[in-house]
């Protein structure tokens, strides 16, 4: 099963929300994790680190490499950000606190469910390409196209 969990950042100020896909990896596979009022002295480049909008996991490679041959991609190729483009180390939806911001949203819209089931359906959708967009906007990495 596929499983979540969340996750303090280093200055204890910011949590997300960590999605551990295809049943492979845990928590043990990241080290620390920094929101952007404490990512400020990590400079881009480390193969062990992902940087996304400001935040930055730092993960376990060594841990993570022995997992290579079931990736198919050479231990010696592995990178942070492969991990997390992958699915395997992620986000739970597109930013570190997307699950719980998400409810938040749907939750004022889902109440025309009961009155008006067009309005609903026409809110809902609105909201998704808003929200899609927003993201793009925002420079989220999981929006940007490969």
């Amino acid at each position: 099963m596929c499983e979540s969990y969340r996750l303090q950042c280093d200055c204890g100020r910011k949590q997300a929300e960590i999605f551990f896909g295809k049943m492979l990896l845990d928590e043990r596979s990241v080290n620390r994790l920094y929101c952007p009022a404490c990512s400020g002295d990590h400079a881009e480049g480390s193969p062990a680190k992902v940087w996304d909008n400001g935040w930055v996991i730092e993960m376990n490679m060594e841990l993570i490499r022995g997992y290579a041959s079931t990736f198919g991609v050479a231990a010696t190729d592995l990178t942070a950000g492969w991990i997390f483009d992958q699915g395997y180390v992620t986000w739970v939806g597109i930013t570190p606190d997307d699950a719980e911001r998400r409810n938040r949203e749907r939750e004022s819209i889902q109440a025309l469910a009961k009155t008006d089931m067009l309005a609903y359906i026409k809110a809902m959708k609105e909201w998704g390409i808003e929200r899609e967009k927003r993201f793009v906007g925002e420079g989220w990495r999981k929006m940007k196209k490969n």
